[in-house]
């Protein structure tokens, strides 16, 4: 099974508290510099915020300019989108998000046996 993160982000905007134990978040491999970041701001929906543009402008470049935000005021998801629209950080729009991770298909086989009235496997 596949599934890409941009495709996960309006789950974590309905719930933005799972955005710290989301698989679909784990596995991209964001950077200490992102986790820290996160922590600092306000709200959980503004780290759900913070990776929708990931999404749009990628990885390098939101790390760049939270960079940049973090050095002349407070931790802010705000800061960093005007960073992104004004074009203060370092680097140059990357590619996107969008490689599909791979999820291991689980066997149910067992629990199919246990409804049919079986002994599980």
């Amino acid at each position: 099974m596949q599934y890409k993160l941009e495709h996960y982000l309006p789950l974590l905007e309905k719930k933005p508290r799972a955005v710290w134990n989301a698989q679909a978040v784990r596995a991209v491999g964001l950077p200490a510099a992102f986790w820290g970041f996160a922590k600092k701001l306000g709200s959980d929906y503004e780290v759900v915020k913070l990776l929708r543009l990931m999404a749009e402008y990628g990885i390098p470049v939101v790390l760049s300019a939270m960079e940049a935000a973090a050095s002349v005021g407070p931790y802010a998801y705000e800061a960093v989108r005007t960073k992104l629209e004004l074009g203060q950080c370092d680097s140059k729009p990357d590619k996107p998000i969008t490689d599909p991770l791979q999820i291991k298909q689980v066997d149910l086989s067992a629990y199919d046996s246990m409804l049919a009235g079986g002994k599980s496997a």
